[in-house]
């Protein structure tokens, strides 16, 4: 269970298992950890060099398509957005797309700050199939066979489809190729779950789903969304999953900003007077959708608990001038309206703003326990029959979700297990390495010393014997040197008999 704290990332972005994760990253981490589907045909589209081409657009605006046909492509959402490599990251995003689980896997906190920057339109509808796992290609020959049949509800999906984004223009023109698919996927979605049949609510989120991806993958999401995101429950006839978030936000809306709150219920303000198309609509009903798709890229990444952060962003916002405004009517109005306006030019900040609400998923699994011992007590009819089987599948979904998380981390005790035991091999064999060198180094350290006492002996045996070489040299010169000097006295000698000889050779012959 997630208790809010932090662990410290890797420098990648990944982190250990130990660590736990309070910025959504939990949630990209779990659905990566369970058994993945089949990636979409676009992948093979999306190779690494081919993103990194720059290409902006890999989806065009398509033809209306006939029932035997019904598929439409996806049509470019921002036609001035710069996908241009130098802005985005095509190096990620096709690893995203290529193996998105093993990403979301060993980097969680990467993908979710990658994700909080926005996905790029060309990859954005593959990389939501592939985070909502719903690329299935029997649930696609299903939606086709679907559309065959006929729905109690066509002719409130057809009135409601001039009312649903009728200032955008894929949207706009009656009978047009937009609506024309968001009409089949709404009816596909009211034949197949008979249960929830038709809400408008739901036109709200197919709509983007149809703007980046074909009908018959844009209804294997909605599926998605409606079972795996807890989307169902907002629309079921008696709405007990809206009533959970809602009595979910007053509550929290008390514990995070009491001053709103009470300015609320002094005017009678309560939460489905204004908050239920923020969870029916994820927003779409005033937001541009270019801001839509930011919101629904981190409902993708962290559920549907994600609108949560969006809605107290907006209100803490809009504090100030909420506070100011004293009438239940000028209140409803600008909740409806006027709160979204400081976020319209600057998406980037609305991101930004909701990261920085904490909200921990202990704090809502107990207020959903409270709820329904509210509603136990005070309403035990609503309690029966549709809502029990609607509780009952999301408490199946949780225990799914727990047995899963058990699974993993089984797997992940047992890996761990065999890294621990590999790690003490390992530093056994390095502590043996060490021995032997630490002996080697002895025996080198032994034979140096041997090898320079032999070196000193042998410099001081010659210094000995050049020492008594130098001896005899010095005796033999000062003997050399007593010969020349007698020699040199005899010469002296013999000179001097030789005048003398001289002189009485002269001497005899002057007589």
């Amino acid at each position: 269970m997630n208790d809010g704290t932090t662990g410290e990332p890797r420098p990648d972005g990944s982190l250990s298992i130990e660590e736990p994760l309070d910025d959504g990253s939990d949630f990209i981490l779990a659905r990566a950890q369970t058994n993945a589907s089949p990636q979409s045909p676009q992948t093979a589209r999306f190779t690494l060099g081919y993103l990194a081409s720059g290409l902006r657009k890999i989806v065009t605006q398509t033809q209306s398509a006939s029932l035997s046909s019904p598929s439409h492509q996806p049509v470019s959402l921002m036609d001035d957005q710069d996908d241009s490599a130098e802005n985005i990251d095509w190096q990620f995003w096709g690893s995203i797309v290529n193996s998105y689980d093993e990403v979301a896997r060993r980097q969680p906190r990467l993908l979710t700050k990658k994700l909080m920057q926005g996905i790029p339109d060309a990859v954005r509808g593959t990389v939501w199939m592939l985070m909502c796992k719903a690329k299935n290609e029997d649930m696609e020959n299903t939606y086709r066979a679907l559309l065959t049949r006929d729905s109690s509800h066509e002719k409130a999906i057809m009135r409601d489809l001039d009312r649903t984004f009728p200032t955008h223009k894929h949207f706009a023109d009656k009978g047009g190729p937009g609506q024309e698919s968001l009409l089949h996927v709404i009816k596909a979605y009211s034949v197949w779950d008979t249960e929830v049949g038709y809400c408008q609510g739901i036109a709200f989120i197919t709509g983007p789903l149809l703007l980046n991806m074909p009908d018959e993958e844009a209804f294997c999401v909605l599926v998605k969304l409606m079972n795996d995101y807890n989307f169902r429950e907002l629309y079921t006839p008696n709405m007990i999953g809206l009533q959970l978030r809602l009595f979910q936000f007053e509550r929290l809306l008390k514990d995070l900003f009491p001053a709103i709150s009470k300015h609320f219920d002094t005017h009678d303000i309560k939460a489905n007077m204004y908050a239920s198309q923020w969870f029916m609509t994820v927003f779409a009903y005033r937001f541009p959708l270019e801001i839509v798709f930011r919101i629904m890229d981190m409902i993708f990444a962290q559920g549907l608990e994600s609108i949560f952060r969006f809605a107290f962003a907006l209100l803490k916002k809009n504090q100030d001038q909420i506070l100011q405004l004293n009438d239940m009517q000028s209140l409803l109005d600008f909740l409806k309206a006027g709160l979204f306006d400081p976020y319209v030019d600057n998406v980037d900040a609305l991101m930004q703003d909701a990261a920085a609400i904490k909200i921990s998923k202990s704090k809502f699994d107990k207020l959903a326990v409270e709820h329904v011992e509210e509603l136990r007590k005070n309403n035990p009819d609503l309690l029966s029959g549709d809502a029990l089987r609607a509780e009952n599948r999301r408490l199946a979904a949780a225990l799914r979700k727990a047995e899963e998380s058990y699974e993993t981390l089984n797997r992940e005790h047992i890996q761990l297990v065999k890294e621990h035991i590999e790690m003490r091999t390992l530093k056994e064999r390095a502590a043996q390495k060490v021995e032997e060198h630490e002996i080697t180094v002895e025996g080198l350290k032994s034979v140096l010393i041997s090898e320079r006492r032999e070196a000193e002996e042998q410099v001081k045996e010659e210094m000995d014997r050049l020492a008594q070489k130098n001896y005899k040299l010095t005796m033999k010169n000062e003997e050399l040197q007593d010969t020349v000097d007698r020699f040199e006295g005899i010469v002296l000698a013999q000179n001097a008999r030789l005048k003398e000889l001289e002189a009485v050779v002269n001497t005899l012959r002057g007589n």
